[in-house]
């Protein structure tokens, strides 16, 4: 998911003290199984369901077209697959050959889903601001990025997910059930192709 979130609450925003972002949404990593629906580029509602262990590997798939898998390192080099779900074709990645695509990817941000910021931003607690979504409590906050649109998310503190998203009053996800199912099985399904996209962008 790269977008985020705008909600019209009654009684406005109000400043809370600064804030960081690590404060703020800090770096949870319980398991959590959840499903939504988000808005695609075309303003159509589409499935999103979203995965994540203890261990903080995490399956994201939306709709019903892609499905992105992270698989955490220890010494930062992440490994990624993406795969085509019609065209039953997966790509696998690790980190390091991302960025010599010039695609930076920020694991906080894939195993909480909620893009974080590069640069200056400004945090801010709605009032009012307290909710239920799916069964379960979250907190409205406006992210407003330095230079760029402010966008507000539901986090839940204790899932580390937001359970709602939102951006210029318009809803742009939003969770319909949580629970704690395990990961899919990462074994391909017979007739997939794998592609090591390593071998084609590493200098070696």
């Amino acid at each position: 998911m790269a977008a985020l979130p705008t909600l019209a609450l009654a009684g406005g925003a109000w400043a809370a003290p600064s804030a960081t972002w690590a404060q703020t949404f800090g770096d949870i990593k319980a398991a959590v199984h959840l499903v939504a629906t988000f808005q695609d580029a075309q303003g159509h509602a589409q499935p999103l369901e979203f995965w994540r262990s203890a261990q903080g590997h995490v399956v994201r798939r939306t709709g019903q077209r892609t499905e992105l898998r992270l698989s955490p390192a220890a010494d930062g080099e992440d490994l990624y697959q993406l795969r085509n779900l019609p065209g039953k074709v997966a790509y696998t990645v690790h980190r390091v050959n991302l960025y010599r695509l010039g695609i930076f990817t920020d694991r906080w941000s894939v195993q909480h889903l909620l893009d974080r910021p590069t640069g200056a931003v400004s945090l801010t607690r709605l009032s009012g601001a307290a909710a239920t979504i799916a069964g379960q409590s979250c907190t409205w906050w406006r992210i407003q990025p330095a230079g760029a649109v402010a966008q507000e998310t539901c986090w839940s503190a204790s899932l580390g997910v937001p359970l709602a998203l939102r951006a210029g009053g318009h809803d742009l996800m939003r969770v319909t059930r949580v629970n704690r199912a395990a990961l899919p099985d990462a074994t391909l399904p017979p007739g997939w192709h794998e592609l090591n996209a390593d071998v084609d962008i590493s200098p070696d």
